[in-house]
């Protein structure tokens, strides 16, 4: 019985260590879309050379902004990740302290009324920030590259 409850519990974790694992990468996709879009806008953003050598400004992007909807995107995926990542931690509590579980359950829906939800979770302070920071980044760009004129 205790062979079992052991590979329950590593089963369980490796599910967990897999989530966490996912959090971070979609963490640093935002970054790197966010990136990406920024890159993309500043070279729609440069100025063009006219045939008679005159430099005129094109108009200004808007690319940094359209970046902030993938942004906020990653953003709720995370908080939904971090929500089914404690239910889980949850069920491998259950299973430690040996109540009620059918053996072997990966089952972790009857544990998430028991964490924090999804919306709560997205403006804690481990999960906001980052997102946070990627859109104030590309109000600046945008603002630096001439999209307030």
């Amino acid at each position: 019985m205790l062979e079992q409850k052991i590979a329950h519990l590593g089963m369980i974790q490796g599910v967990i260590g897999r989530m966490a694992s996912d959090s971070q990468t979609l963490k640093t996709l935002a970054i790197t879309v966010a990136a990406a879009i920024i890159a993309l806008g500043q070279t729609q953003g440069a100025t063009a050379t006219t045939a008679l050598g005159q430099t005129q400004s094109a108009e200004p992007s808007y690319l940094p902004l359209i970046a902030v909807l993938p942004i906020l995107i990653f953003w709720g995926l995370t908080a939904r990740q971090l929500h089914v990542e404690r239910a889980y931690r949850r069920l491998y509590d259950a299973v430690r302290l040996d109540e009620e579980i059918s053996g072997f359950s990966m089952d972790w829906r009857e544990f998430r009324k028991q964490v924090a939800g999804p919306f709560r979770l997205a403006f804690s302070l481990s999960v906001a920030s980052p997102y946070i920071g990627v859109v104030i980044i590309l109000v600046a760009v945008w603002l630096y590259s001439g999209g307030h004129a």
